[in-house]
């Protein structure tokens, strides 16, 4: 089995979880995500090699060296597929300038470098869960909420699907900062 890689924004805000735990009775899904599992993709990136590998790590700590620390804000469930089987369950962000200027910088440079790259039109989410089971959805009243998420970093995650959690964090770019809140960073997620 090929390995799989994929850029995306961790998700660290715990009402990410308490969402999920409030709707989720309503839904019928075989894969649910643990919260340490819960990111924003950029990029899905595929099979690489390993000097695709280093050419990603190098056009990401580019862009990220550029790009501010910014928010996003969570208020709106959504899913992917039919409305009574969606086929996967999310949390949307609101739109963002800085989110859409990181991604689309990102993608445009790596898709300069990887001609295989996956250019799927980028859809921002947070996937709660996914691969519907069996019956339809209960009708129920979406929860409110809003969540704010501090966006620090981008990671470079391998996916390994007999692992739990089955993303593994390779190498995590800091947005734009000190060199001392650059190496708190990487630490917090590689440990």
């Amino acid at each position: 089995m090929s390995t799989h890689y994929f850029i995306a924004l961790p998700m660290e805000e715990a009402e990410f979880e308490r969402v999920q735990r409030g709707i989720l009775p309503f839904y019928s899904y075989r894969r649910t995500y643990r919260p340490e599992e819960f990111h924003l993709t950029l990029q899905f990136l595929g099979t690489l090699d390993d000097d695709e590998v280093e050419a990603v790590k190098e056009i990401t700590r580019d862009v990220t060296k550029v790009t501010a620390p910014f928010s996003l804000t969570f208020q709106q469930i959504d899913h992917f597929g039919r409305p009574d089987r969606p086929r996967v369950l999310t949390i949307v962000p609101d739109s963002s300038a800085e989110l859409t200027a990181l991604t689309g910088t990102l993608r445009r440079k790596l898709s300069e470098e990887i001609a295989s790259l996956d250019r799927k039109p980028f859809v921002p989410h947070v996937t709660l869960a996914k691969k519907w089971d069996t019956g339809t959805i209960i009708p129920y009243i979406p929860p409110t909420f809003k969540i704010e998420e501090t966006i620090e970093a981008v990671i470079l995650y391998r996916i390994n699907p007999n692992h739990t959690p089955a993303y593994e964090a390779v190498e995590v770019f800091p947005l734009q900062r000190s060199e001392e809140d650059t190496w708190r960073s990487r630490l917090k997620f590689l440990t």
